[in-house]
């Protein structure tokens, strides 16, 4: 397997160009339990970002991939696993796609954006659910 020098450049040519969902995989246990590492993520670039949405986050010349939460109108990025601090987003802060899927090898894709049969709206999960 041949290394990539520069992710962020093959990711910032091949992904954030377009409008098309794209996917990654998750390296590093920050998000677990929820994404274990190397589990595949898919995210929705059109997907507008909210409160606790999970996100691919472009943050001082970093990727990130982490849960986005709004305190008091200040925004931060969230690891799941409770061993990584929080990190305040100041200043400028770029938001490459919502996480809509999530699949593990040899087991159901998991989904974070259901259809409510109600409202017709799309609702969030933190929990992904397989589809019905």
């Amino acid at each position: 397997m041949s290394e990539i020098d520069n992710p962020k450049t093959l990711f910032e040519s091949a992904c954030s160009t377009n409008s098309e969902s794209f996917a990654l995989q998750n390296l590093g246990d920050m998000m677990a339990p929820e994404f274990s590492e190397n589990c595949i993520i898919v995210v929705d670039p059109g997907m507008r970002i909210h409160n606790q949405a999970y996100a691919i986050i472009n943050y001082q010349g970093e990727l990130y991939f982490r849960q986005f939460i709004n305190v008091d109108n200040k925004p931060l990025m969230r690891c799941l696993n409770t061993n990584y601090e929080d990190i305040n987003l100041v200043g400028g802060y770029d938001i490459k796609g919502c996480v809509v899927q999530q699949k593990q090898r040899k087991q159901i894709a998991l989904h974070y954006y259901h259809l409510d049969e109600v409202s017709k709206n799309m609702v969030f999960s933190e929990k992904g659910k397989a589809k019905s």
